[in-house]
């Protein structure tokens, strides 16, 4: 006799389990980024893998994931960041300027996107349960590696500690684009899903943001100044 677990796994016992509660919750109060809101040093941070160390302009990388994450409708095992401060999904992009819903024409969500750059890049994974990017990039397009002004840190959960559901954690450190000229929105290919900061147009320094999308993807809830409880960091 065996358990069924929902993800597959199965146990001996003979009892079915249909489901697996979440480990992880929707904290109120705000978070800074777990390496500090300005640059770190040393650099990459113990445990952390770098993942660019020279300031590059319109560029992008491709960081996997230990598990399948839905975004529109899609399961990705990883993920495009861009030094103009968004991500894609399927490929990279190295859009820089008229940045919309539909350009790039990628599922893609932005943070403060404009003609902006990156000095230093790094991850952390933890098992099988999230995986963390940090960015410290400049408003500019081009910068010194350890004097950022802006710094962010991302965070995918495995949905099965999030109840089956997209989870995405956004922690802000500097930010010195503030809210004018850039976007900040969650979009599919070709439409608006959701909005981030004053009017889609900038996520704020010294905040935080916990995005929780429905099971497929394509519906998404902006908490902003809340954080993801249960992480440990």
């Amino acid at each position: 006799m065996a358990i069924a677990v929902g993800s597959g796994i199965t146990f001996e016992q003979g009892i079915t389990i249909t489901s697996v509660p979440p480990i992880y919750t929707l904290e109120v109060g705000t978070k800074e980024p777990v390496l500090g809101i300005g640059a770190q040093s040393p650099f990459p941070a113990a445990g952390w893998t770098a993942i660019a160390s020279t300031t590059a302009d319109d560029t992008f990388a491709q960081v996997q994931l230990p598990f399948s994450w839905t975004f529109n409708n899609t399961g990705y095992i990883s993920f495009f960041p861009n030094s103009n401060f968004y991500i894609t999904f399927g490929s990279g992009s190295t859009t820089f300027n008229a940045l919309s819903a539909s350009n790039p024409a990628l599922n893609k969500i932005f943070f403060a996107g404009a003609d902006n750059s990156w000095q230093r890049v790094s991850k952390i994974t933890e098992g099988t349960n999230y995986t963390r990017l940090r960015w410290e990039g400049t408003d500019s397009t081009s910068g010194t590696p350890g004097s950022p002004n802006m710094v962010y840190e991302l965070t995918f959960f495995n949905p099965i500690s999030t109840g089956g559901v997209p989870w995405l954690e956004l922690l802000v450190g500097l930010q010195a684009r503030g809210t004018s000229s850039t976007i900040s929105s969650i979009c599919s290919t070709t439409t608006l899903l959701a909005g981030l900061g004053p009017s889609n147009k900038g996520v704020s320094a010294l905040q935080s943001y916990v995005l929780q999308g429905n099971a497929s993807g394509t519906a998404w809830t902006v908490n902003t100044g809340f954080h993801v409880g249960g992480t440990g960091y």
